[in-house]
């Protein structure tokens, strides 16, 4: 998919090619060189666009350029704009509508031409909802990051109303599914994996729609950092026996910095590349 920035300026550059093609029937065309300018700066306006175009909307897009021996198109008018009617003496008044040109231009070059332009801004429209499309693992990672900030908010007390401490892991996951709610569309709690040898697996919750597992854990005194691993370890391949996980993403809330090398803890369990991504991240309080 190209960049807004290669679609852009043909959309801009339209503008320009258009006005040429206006001024290529007028009284002073030959005079001023006009039909030799649009020739030149539309078949390399049409050949970039057909560069960045995927194939669905490039065959919409050369329709419009080729046209027929019954439908003359764009690619008539720009060889031949000023090529007369040969008929126009010799027809009705009422018949002269269709003017002197043989091509003309509202008919031969703006309707399909209008209709390219409308090709390239659904183009644009595209790349533009892609370029926004958020990765779900940073979206999970953005929000992990943020939790302890949200945490401290809803545990003071305010007015001599008691705030909402997060005191251990059921808390965590609470906060967190409350979280997720606000950022994905079908958050599934509590999905249980098929049972096989070796028991069945309990996901805290499953991102439906994008297919990502989320798991929650809270360090205490009687957890330590190896008993994590451990666990994720055992997650990662429980969950693979799931048909509707294809990733994991676990939080691990640290609020008494116990992990003593966070970030090398979530690089020896970070598995972006392979088919079953794994995401780790150690938030401390």
């Amino acid at each position: 998919m190209p960049e807004q920035n290669a679609i852009r300026p043909l959309l801009r550059e339209a503008e320009n090619i258009e006005e040429l093609a206006r001024q290529a029937q007028s009284g002073s065309a030959a005079e001023e060189g006009y039909d030799h300018d649009l020739q030149k700066r539309y078949r390399q306006w049409y050949e970039e666009a057909l560069f960045v175009l995927p194939e669905g909307l490039s065959s919409r897009f050369r329709e419009q350029y080729e046209g027929s021996l019954t439908r003359p198109r764009i690619r008539q008018f720009v060889h031949e704009p000023r090529k007369k009617w040969s008929l126009y003496d010799k027809v009705p008044k009422y018949l002269k509508n269709h003017g002197p040109w043989q091509y003309p231009f509202e008919k031969c070059f703006l309707e399909p031409f209008q209709e390219q332009r409308h090709i390239l801004t659904v183009l644009l429209r595209r790349v533009a909802l892609e370029e926004r499309a958020v990765d779900p693992f940073e979206l999970l990672t953005t929000v992990s990051r943020r939790l302890p900030m949200a945490i401290g908010v809803l545990g003071r007390t305010l007015r001599g109303r008691p705030g909402l401490p997060v005191a251990d892991e059921y808390d965590l996951q609470r906060m967190l599914h409350a979280l997720l709610i606000l950022h994905f569309e079908d958050v599934q709690p509590e999905e249980t994996t098929p049972s096989r040898a070796g028991g069945s697996y309990r996901i805290d919750f499953l991102l439906r729609r994008e297919k990502i597992a989320v798991e929650a854990k809270m360090m205490n005194r009687s957890l330590r950092r190896t008993q994590v691993r451990d666990q994720l370890v055992s997650d990662i391949f429980g969950y693979q026996r799931h048909d509707g996980v294809e990733g994991l993403f676990a939080l691990i809330y640290d609020p008494e910095r116990r992990i003593e090398n966070p970030a090398g803890f979530e690089t020896d369990l970070n598995d972006p590349s392979s088919s079953f991504p794994v995401r780790v991240v150690v938030v401390s309080g």
